[in-house]
C-alpha cells in the first residue's frame, strides 16, 4: 500500500481566498471538485478520503505497493495532469464477474463517495494472462476513482480506455458504458443460436424470426454511439486548444469537465464559449480556469 499523505491541506472557503496553489495542490492529486460540490463539502471529502487511506476497513489486505503505482501514475500525470496518492488499491478475486480483471467500489459514507480499487490476485506480477498491464488496468481504474463526482457516464469509458497503450483497446473499449449493456449483449446473443435450434426442428417463427438479428442490431447502436461521442470528444479538444495556455493540456480539461459541457465546446461558437466561461464561478471551474485557461 503507497504511503499515506503526511500532510492536510486546507482549502479557503471564501471565494475572494481561494489559492491558486492550494488549488494546484489538489488538482495534482486529484482530488477534483464535482460538478455543484460546495467548498464545504470539498473539503469534508478530502479529509475523509485522506482518513480511508490512513486507516482502510480491517478485513482488506494485500495491497499495492508504491511500486506498483508508479507506473500508472505517470500515465494519470501524461494524459489528465495528476498523479494519486490518495487511492486504497487491493489484489482480491472476489465478487469480480468472470470478464471483470478489475473494479472500482464507490461507497457512499455519510453522504461522502469513498472509491476503492480492487485488481485480481493474477496483476501481483504485472500481467493477467499477458493481455492486459497491471500499470494499463490501475490507470483505468484511478480514472473512475478521480472522476466519482460526475455522474456524467458518456465519455467516461472514453477517458478510462484513453490510458491503453493499445490503439484498438483505446477506440473500441468503451463500447459499453454500463455493466448492465454488456451482459444484455451476452444474452442478445442466444437469440440467434436459440432460433437456429428451433428451425432445425421445423418450428413455425414467424416474425419472431428476425429476432436473430438483435445482437447485431444492439451492437450496431453502441458502435454508431461510440463514433458519435468520439467525434464529439474530438472536436471539443480541438476548440479547447484555443483556450487555453497550454494547447496539449485539453484532454486534462476534457477530463474535468461535464458531459454537456464538452458537447457546448464542441457545438457552440467561439463567442457563445467565452461567455459561458465568464459566468462560470463554481469551486470546479475556479480550478479549471486558474489552472488551465488563459486570463
Amino acid at each position: 500500500m503507497a504511503k499515506p499523505p503526511q500532510e492536510k491541506w486546507h482549502f479557503f472557503t471564501a471565494p475572494v481566498n481561494r489559492s491558486l496553489k492550494n488549488i494546484q495542490q489538489f488538482n495534482e492529486r486529484g482530488w477534483i471538485p464535482g460538478p455543484g460540490e460546495e467548498e464545504k463539502i470539498f473539503e469534508k471529502r478530502i479529509e475523509a478520503l485522506d482518513h480511508f487511506f490512513s486507516y482502510p476497513p480491517e478485513d482488506i489486505d494485500h495491497f499495492l505497493t508504491d511500486q506498483d503505482w508508479t507506473p500508472a501514475q505517470e500515465t494519470l500525470k501524461h494524459l489528465y495532469d495528476f498523479s494519486p496518492d490518495w487511492i486504497v488499491a487491493h489484489y482480491s478475486n472476489q465478487k469480480l464477474s468472470f470478464f471483470q480483471g478489475a473494479a472500482t467500489w464507490i461507497t457512499e459514507n455519510n453522504d461522502l463517495r469513498i472509491p476503492l480499487i480492487q485488481l485480481r490476485e493474477k496483476f501481483e506480477s504485472g500481467k493477467l494472462f499477458g493481455l492486459y498491464q497491471r500499470k494499463e488496468v490501475l490507470a483505468h481504474e484511478a480514472t473512475h476513482a478521480a472522476r466519482m463526482q460526475f455522474d456524467e457516464p458518456l465519455f467516461e469509458e472514453i477517458f478510462a480506455y484513453k490510458t491503453s497503450p493499445r490503439f484498438w483497446r483505446r477506440f473500441f473499449g468503451p463500447l459499453f458504458q454500463h455493466t448492465w449493456e454488456a451482459y444484455t449483449f451476452i444474452f442478445l446473443l442466444l437469440f440467434p443460436i436459440a432460433i437456429e435450434i428451433a428451425l432445425l426442428f421445423d418450428f413455425e417463427l414467424g416474425p419472431l424470426i428476425f429476432l436473430r438479428f438483435a445482437p447485431l442490431v444492439f451492437f450496431g447502436y453502441i458502435l454508431v454511439r461510440l463514433f458519435v461521442l468520439r467525434a464529439t470528444l474530438g472536436l471539443a479538444l480541438l476548440r479547447l486548444r484555443k483556450f487555453l495556455k497550454n494547447p496539449k493540456k485539453n484532454w486534462a480539461v476534457a477530463f474535468r469537465l461535464k458531459d454537456r459541457e464538452i458537447f457546448q465546446f464542441a457545438l457552440q461558437t467561439q463567442e457563445k464559449l467565452k461567455q459561458y466561461l465568464k459566468e462560470q464561478n463554481s469551486l470546479r471551474w475556479d480550478l479549471v480556469k486558474q489552472i488551465y485557461f488563459k486570463k
